[in-house]
């Protein structure tokens, strides 16, 4: 098989992260603790994150986004400003909170170079907001967003910034203790190299939530008040998955990231440029724009989008995401929201040899169909 889905999932993962996972199925509960708090170490490490006790792990990035945009203290009449280019997990909530808390929702569109109007989104920061929450990449188009300029505007105008890396966290290296956002969530399953089922938490300390939380520990005769969600609000840790999460940083860090950035530039270059070649074919996104992760996303001017998926999948065994993403929104506002599109992603693991074999795949496709 040719895997071209790594902004669904990364895969293979490195035999390591089995490794892990099966050690724990087989370890003693003398060592769980021990291996809780490795994994709790290489993520904070892994993101630069100072205070360990700001950090959490979910079952998911969109468990990390629940319970951030569930617990914050909102009020009536607040405004959170949203990208139009968010997914599901982030935009439901954008909604959520409009219908059940009464808070005005702002979505800023995309900028004539780029997968948004940083001149809209400080027009409307200057108007009062109390959060803007935003992807660093789509996970349609592959387009990074200037995630550093948005926290920037964020801190300028007074609103909290939360920062969804489902689709950066593993793929580009950046520093928490540099960007300093005020929310940080992550899929662990993606470009982290983890196994399904793991995600991340991160709040500093500045922000303070709502909702009561359960105290784990407590010392007999003592009161622990806390509004800091825990493992006894979300539910067990995921033990299994975080060793798993564990060893695929760990893999990220041996394998290095100028090996990892250049692999995935050289093939990210040639997917587009072998893309855009092919006449009947067309990149969804700004064209001009060239920060870009490994995911590109295709229409065809003249052809199914279906049929071109299920003849690589059957003559070339290439297997590709068809659709929606899971992003709505984003399709919606780059014009795909009648069809969705058909996304490629490359991950480390992939060659120039098998785009290649993708990218005569669908010309031989799109000449068969003719």
């Amino acid at each position: 098989m040719i895997y071209l889905n790594n902004a669904g999932t990364s895969w293979p993962k490195p035999t390591s992260v089995d490794d892990a996972m099966m050690d724990f199925v087989h370890s003693s509960p003398d060592r769980w603790l021990d291996i809780f708090h490795e994994g709790i170490q290489e993520v904070t490490s892994f993101f630069h994150i100072q205070n360990e006790e700001r950090f959490l792990f979910t079952q998911s990035c969109s468990q990390s986004l629940a319970v951030a945009f569930s617990d914050f203290p909102w009020e009536p009449g607040d405004r959170l400003i949203i990208s139009s280019m968010e997914h599901h997990a982030l935009s439901r909530w954008f909604y959520k909170l409009q219908q059940e808390r009464s808070v005005e929702g702002i979505i800023i569109p995309r900028g004539e170079q780029g997968p948004i109007d940083l001149n809209r989104l400080e027009e409307e920061l200057r108007k009062g907001a109390r959060m803007v929450a935003m992807t660093m990449a789509s996970n349609v188009t592959g387009e990074v967003l200037p995630y550093e300029q948005i926290i920037t505007l964020s801190k300028q105008y007074g609103a909290v910034c939360i920062l969804d890396g489902a689709q950066s966290a593993g793929i580009i290296p950046f520093d928490l203790t540099i960007l300093d956002p005020d929310v940080f969530v992550f899929a662990g399953h993606k470009g982290p190299h983890g196994p399904q089922g793991i995600g991340g938490l991160y709040i500093s300390d500045r922000i303070s939530m709502v909702c009561p939380s359960a105290a784990c520990e407590i010392v007999p005769g003592q009161k622990k008040m806390s509004v800091f969600p825990s493992y006894c609000d979300t539910g067990s840790a995921p033990m299994i998955t975080i060793a798993g999460l564990t060893a695929g940083l760990k893999w990220l860090k041996q394998e290095g990231w100028e090996k990892l950035i250049s692999h995935r530039k050289k093939l990210s270059e040639k997917l587009r440029t072998g893309l855009d070649s092919i006449p009947e074919l067309e990149i969804c996104g700004a064209h001009e724009y060239d920060q870009h992760t490994g995911a590109v996303s295709i229409q065809s001017k003249t052809r199914s989008l279906n049929q071109l998926k299920d003849h690589l999948k059957d003559h070339h065994q290439i297997f590709s995401s068809l659709g929606f993403q899971c992003t709505p929104l984003a399709h919606e506002a780059i014009g795909t929201s009648e069809t969705g599109t058909l996304r490629f992603s490359v991950g480390p693991k992939n060659t120039t040899e098998e785009l290649d074999i993708l990218l005569d795949g669908l010309k031989e496709a799109l000449a068969d169909l003719n």
